[in-house]
């Protein structure tokens, strides 16, 4: 079974969401740093500049170092009967989706995957999702053509067993 992995266009949409996230827990953190009372030791004091160092230096690494881990271990495969994803930063995820059990396909892009010419491509079962993230877009609809027919066929061949 062959696995695919993610595209080079994936990269910058991987840095920039992760920097949008660095900022968002720096920008949290420092306002409980900064709003936390210490009394007698004044506003700008060693406890809140090295908290706030600190909140800095890993916004920065989780910006630098999770783009690169998730792009490298990111990668799905589309086999005959099931779909496999395989993501994660420190637990790997393994999901599977069988293809005959495919209720809904959705192509999603967001204001930062239009950008880049990126999609997410999320298949509906009955009991869950499962989201093929970071896709060229042409490749996302390629996979929902692919899906898509391979549905159609299954249906119209339970169809005659059916009439049989």
């Amino acid at each position: 079974m062959q696995y695919t992995s993610l595209s080079q266009k994936a990269k910058p949409v991987l840095f920039i969401t992760a920097a949008i996230q660095s900022l968002v827990f720096t920008g949290i953190c420092c306002a409980a740093i900064w709003s936390i009372p210490l009394y007698g030791m004044g506003n700008i004091n060693p406890i809140r500049l090295l908290g706030t160092a600190v909140t800095v230096l890993f916004a920065l690494l989780w910006a630098i170092v999770t783009p690169i881990v998730r792009f490298r271990r990111y990668k799905y495969c589309i086999a005959d009967d099931r779909i496999e994803i395989v993501e994660g930063i420190f637990y790997i995820r393994r999901t599977i989706v069988p293809i005959d059990r495919i209720h809904q396909i959705d192509i999603t892009r967001g204001p930062i995957d239009n950008r880049f010419g990126i999609a997410k491509v999320t298949v509906t079962t009955a009991g869950a999702k499962a989201t093929m993230r970071f896709l060229e877009l042409e490749k996302a609809e390629e996979i929902c053509e692919l899906l898509n027919r391979v549905i159609t066929h299954k249906l119209r061949e339970q169809k005659g067993e059916d009439h049989v």
